[in-house]
């Protein structure tokens, strides 16, 4: 290269787009404007993974809130027959709730990017090339040039007129959503640690910065999870849809390309390619038009592969997959000898889940009503969630009316009661209960081919209930028994969880995942929080790994997506005894994915590939069940010089 030219001594391709990186120790040309006032020091291929996995971690918080959008959509009965949380007798809004999530996205974006680089004068070359690759997403749009400056400057002061609290809302009051807390909080730390390392100076301001953050989204969510209350949940929701309705729109105008005004705006095509403020304010104009809720184009086939396809996804739960074949078998036999003019038989599609909390009763539903949709047994194939607080009223008399609402909510769908058992008392005096009880048993029986219940709750009082009410036995034709996960189960959760976010396990964190939920498993009891278990311990240990990066002065991408042994925490287990658990040397059995034969291998080669001693050939050996005997808390105390933990039973493992 010729030293007059030497001003642009790096230019890179981004997914297609090109990125100039000027010398300042040059001179510039001067028909050029340069835009790094600071320089970053760090190798220009790891600039470029940064923004790269800057680019994806925006598509993935637009998914997580479009995703979450439908879930709603899906979970609430009122929320597809009302629209976008518009109640009966209101002005029609097309807009969906899936649109308004992603309007909602837009603003959180900003947001974080605006905590992360609240200081202009201070603002890198690289982290105005984020905020370029944020402006982008925003608007369909690339911004170059000199107009790069003005464009992230309005992007900031925009931004401080959107509240945390309301940018996050949906995640902490509906309860349809909130288990993708941890998911939010880990896509919004990982923005922040990108938009703050990528000049490769972590300033003391920095980090300062990333400590309020993490501050912030614990004090939003809270520490406790709330209790469970159907009727509560559902207020909360419908309020949370009729606020975001009103959000959104307020979001979409002050995040549009017309909100900016000023800044030139260009196709990623490339000079020559612009258009006018006019004609920006046009196209923003037709961004901002909202679109009408989505029609399910799907043929039932395809609805139907579908949603086995999610079910077939789901971790364990062998048994409850193969009694749900066997039933989708059953009915779609019927259909076929319907069509034919044959007889048919309908049996009760009602159903008992039975499970400790967290087995995936509530998903199974789901899926459950969505196979049900698309074999035509019912209309909609939607799922309302409800438990005792959202059929018993306070006073007599509210009781069968209020009832009777839900199940109307739920007619064409599933209704699914959790706790079901808490609406009849062993000596009969609950006469609110029972009127409830009552009422549900007429509508199953009269309205069998629009409705179908799926009452669920602990094993030994569904059981009682059941047995104790005939016109109960008699309608619930499908008991399904949720078993607890295995700590093999947990692990696979909690790599499925971590995996969506984009984390990895390296060895010494799959043994000490496994050990800690084995710890759990071996321990539990009725209220073992299975699944959740798994998502808690995700959420806590990605906590934990924020913590240790706060602390770092250069990040990179396997930092931000690699969760260390010291990383990880297992809900309800101390790190001191996670520690002493893993301390020791165990085995797992392993099954080949070619053979299917298992064989015994040593857990440090956990999440590597091993030969079958059957078949010979390779396999990963992602997870296994343990085999060992861990120790007991403070039996290895004195050989780790670690003070022994207190009241902690000791698993027996054979």
């Amino acid at each position: 290269m010729h030293a007059k030219r030497r001003c642009c001594v790096v230019q890179r391709a981004v997914a297609g787009e090109v990125f100039l990186r000027y010398d300042k120790t040059l001179v510039h040309p001067p028909s050029r404007m340069c835009l790094c006032s600071n320089m970053s020091d760090l190798p220009d291929d790891q600039i470029i993974e940064s923004i790269r996995l800057y680019r994806e971690t925006l598509e993935e918080t637009k998914a997580l809130y479009v995703g979450s959008g439908n879930v709603i959509r899906q979970s609430y009965g009122w929320a597809s027959n009302e629209g976008a949380g518009r109640k009966a007798g209101e002005d029609s809004d097309p807009q969906s709730i899936a649109d308004q999530m992603d309007d909602l996205h837009q603003g959180l974006l900003m947001k974080v990017f605006a905590a992360a680089v609240p200081d202009a004068s201070s603002r890198t070359m690289e982290q105005r090339q984020l905020g370029r690759v944020l402006l982008q997403h925003l608007w369909g749009k690339s911004v170059l040039g000199s107009q790069l400056h003005e464009a992230v400057d309005w992007l900031i002061s925009a931004s401080k007129d959107f509240q945390w609290r309301d940018l996050v809302r949906p995640f902490v009051e509906v309860a349809a959503i909130r288990d993708r807390w941890g998911e939010l909080e880990t896509l919004v730390m990982r923005m922040a640690n990108l938009l703050v390392a990528i000049d490769g100076d972590t300033s003391a301001a920095d980090n300062a910065n990333l400590e309020a953050m993490r501050k912030q989204m614990k004090e939003l969510r809270g520490d406790s999870v709330p209790e469970h209350n159907s009727q509560v949940d559902s207020d909360n929701a419908r309020d949370a849809i009729d606020w975001l309705r009103a959000e959104a729109k307020r979001l979409r105008e002050g995040a549009s390309v017309t909100a900016a005004e000023k800044p030139t705006v260009t196709t990623s095509a490339g000079p020559g390619k612009g258009y006018s403020s006019a004609a920006a304010k046009e196209s923003g104009a037709n961004q901002s038009k909202v679109a009408a809720e989505p029609v399910d184009e799907r043929t039932p086939e395809q609805r139907l592969a579908e949603a086995r396809g999610k079910l077939d996804q789901l971790i364990g739960l062998e048994a409850i997959k193969d009694q749900i074949q066997t039933l989708t078998n059953f009915l779609k036999m019927e259909t076929w000898r319907q069509k034919e003019g044959l007889p048919t038989s309908r049996p009760s599609l009602h159903m008992a889940f039975v499970g400790n909390p967290g087995t995936g009763k509530t998903t199974v539903a789901r899926i459950i009503a969505e196979i049900y949709g698309s074999l035509g047994i019912l209309e909609k194939g939607h799922l309302v969630e409800t438990d005792r607080s959202g059929l018993v009223a306070e006073y007599a008399g509210q009781t069968g009316p209020k009832t009777n609402a839900k199940i109307d909510e739920a007619l064409d769908g599933v209704l699914f009661i959790d706790e079901a058992y808490t609406l009849i008392d062993e000596n009969g005096q609950d006469q609110y209960g029972r009127e409830a009880v009552q009422t549900l048993l007429k509508r199953m029986e009269d309205q069998r081919d629009r409705l179908i219940v799926i009452l669920a709750g602990y094993p030994v009082e569904m059981r009682t209930m059941i047995r104790s009410n005939p016109g109960l036995s008699s309608r619930v034709g499908t008991t399904m028994h949720f078993d607890d996960y295995s700590p093999e189960d947990l692990c696979r959760i909690f790599e499925l969880i971590a995996k969506k976010s984009k984390y990895s396990l390296p060895t010494e964190s799959r043994r000490r995942l496994l050990r800690g939920f084995t710890y759990l498993y071996v321990n539990r009891d009725r209220h073992f929080g299975n699944g959740r278990t798994s998502r808690n311990s995700f959420e806590r240990s990605v906590r934990r790994l924020a913590n240790r990066l706060a602390a770092m002065t250069e990040v990179t991408r396997d930092d931000l997506t690699t969760l260390k042994a010291d990383d990880i925490e297992v809900a309800e287990v101390t790190q001191q005894h996670l520690i002493l658990l893993a301390a020791d040397k165990g085995s797992v059995r392993v099954r080949c994915s070619h053979c299917e034969k298992p064989s015994v291998i040593d857990d440090q080669l956990l999440g590597t590939t091993v030969k079958c001693e059957s078949c010979k050939e390779k396999f990963a050996a992602d997870w296994g069940d343990p085999v060992m005997e861990m120790p007991k808390p403070g039996e290895t105390a004195a050989k780790e010089k670690i003070p022994p933990e207190s009241g902690e039973p000791a698993p027996k493992l054979s």
